[in-house]
This record gives structure tokens, sequence and C-alpha cells, in this order.
């Protein structure tokens, strides 16, 4: 575990008390109130499985994968130990009781487009090669009711679609972390002006300017479950980009980022497979 955990810290430049949040951020989820607090008490749950996981035998997106085929959303063979964590997973959100239920719809800032997945889930119940329009009525209009009712007033399929759609959430960091804790990015000294964050490097004998700012054009935030029927609210995304010198010869860009942070861990991470040759400007 304190490989899996200290790789992450080092990669992100974050002490362990802080991985949490950082982890919240490169998911593009907001991070949990102080504990005690059962958003931050599942997330540390997740987090502390996964981290438990050897290096080297899973990638990115094993553990949303398997928790797909566990709600019968996908047809597939995943590996044992993703398996394990996205069972993990499932367990720990099937203790939890209506008002920590209610906490992790909040917490996670959970939206209609995510909720759509679980209802998805709840509705086809693994029968996918015989979903039909009627089934996707069927999602949507569960969608609806979870979103117009309290949760004291859900029957048990609107409290299924909410907990499928946690298992894809943990999922989400679960992968988060996988990625984190095996990535190789190159620590950059940034500096920030009225732009973004900038930093410079040198790449076989060439510098390169790298800047991480927001993103143009972002589209607007998903509405969140607990917030229906408000409209959504703007939200601020990040990209980067990587530019040869002398200036606009070459570059190359990636975002939209849900987060600052994320998009400098994907721009340090570029770097590194630059200089390694595994991509080119």
């Amino acid at each position: 575990m304190d490989g899996r955990v200290s790789r992450a810290c080092a990669s992100l430049r974050v002490s362990p008390t802080d991985l949490l949040d950082a982890m919240c951020a490169l998911s593009g989820r907001p991070s949990p109130p102080s504990a005690p607090h059962p958003v931050r008490r599942v997330y540390g749950q997740v987090l502390l499985a996964v981290a438990s996981l050897p290096l080297g035998v899973l990638q990115p997106g094993d553990v949303s994968a398997a928790a797909e085929v566990r709600v019968g959303l996908l047809n597939a063979d995943v590996p044992p130990l993703s398996d394990a964590a996205a069972l993990c997973i499932q367990q720990t959100v099937d203790a939890l009781g209506p008002a920590d239920l209610w906490a992790l719809v909040r917490g996670t800032a959970m939206t209609l487009d995510d909720l759509a997945w679980g209802a998805a889930a709840i509705v086809v119940q693994g029968r996918m090669e015989q979903s039909d329009l009627l089934d996707d009525l069927a999602a949507r209009t569960l969608v609806d009711e979870i979103a117009e009712r309290t949760p004291c007033q859900w029957g048990r399929s609107h409290a299924d679609a909410v907990r499928a759609t946690l298992y894809r959430t943990l999922a989400d960091l679960a992968d988060a972390l996988l990625e984190v804790s095996e990535s190789t990015p190159t620590p950059l000294d940034w500096t920030t002006d009225h732009d973004g964050r900038r930093a410079s490097t040198v790449i076989g004998g060439v510098a390169h300017d790298v800047l991480v700012q927001k993103a143009e054009n972002a589209p607007p935030a998903a509405q969140s479950v607990s917030h229906h029927p408000s409209p959504p609210a703007a939200h601020t995304t990040w990209q980067w980009r990587i530019t040869r010198r002398p200036a606009g010869r070459a570059s190359h860009g990636r975002g939209p980022f849900p987060s600052a942070l994320a998009a400098r861990h994907a721009a340090e991470c570029a770097i590194t497979a630059l200089a390694a040759g595994r991509c080119g400007l």
C-alpha cells in the first residue's frame, strides 16, 4: 500500500494527507467535507482498497470496466484484481443507509448524466442484447423521478439506480489512483500569470514551453441531481499546450481537463513521453 500511495503523492507532489483531495481534483469531483463525513469515509475506503493492489498488474479503466460487468452493462472478461476492487466498491455502497446514500449523491456532485448510467443498468439488468427504445424511455423516467423526489420517496428501483451510479463514480476514482500511481510525470517549475500556469524544459537540446490555461468554449456543467431543476452553472475546465521554440514552430495541446491539477499532471506526463520519443509535436 505504501508503495502505491507514495508514488501517487510523488506524482502529484502532494502530502499523503492531501492525496484524497488531489484525487478528487484529478477526477473532477468536489473534495468532501472534513472528517468525519460519510463521503470522505467512503472515498478513503475505496482508495485504501486500490492502494493495496500490487503495481504493474492493472491498467487505468480496469476497475470501471469491472463495475460495468457487475451491473450488467458490459460483457467482458476483466482481471480478477479489478473485479475484487469493484466488488469492494459495491459492498461499500450497498452498506450505506438512506442518509449516507443521499450524502454521497450530494458529495460526489452526482449529475443527471451520471444517473442515466445507473438507471440504464437497473432497467436493462444484464440483457444488453435485448435492450430497446422502451428501455431508454424507462431509464429516463427513472432519472426524472429520482431528481424530482426526496430520498424518502424513493422506491427500490430509485435507490438501486443511485447505488449503481455510485459504483461507477467510485470506480472512476479508483482508476484515477491506478493511473497516477503508475505514471511518470516530469516535475516542472511552474509560474502563474494572468494566462495560466507556465513552465519550460529542454528536450534533446531544444527548449519547450508548457502552458496550462483555462479551456476555451467549455461546455456547461451537467445538471446536478441534488439541485434539479436549477439550470447548470458555468464551470471551468483546463487545457495544456506544449510549444517548441522558437515560438510557434510546433505545438500540441490537449483538453479539456476538470481541474488545473489534472491538466498540469497530464502536461508533465506528456513531457515525459516526448523526452522518451514515444510521441512528437
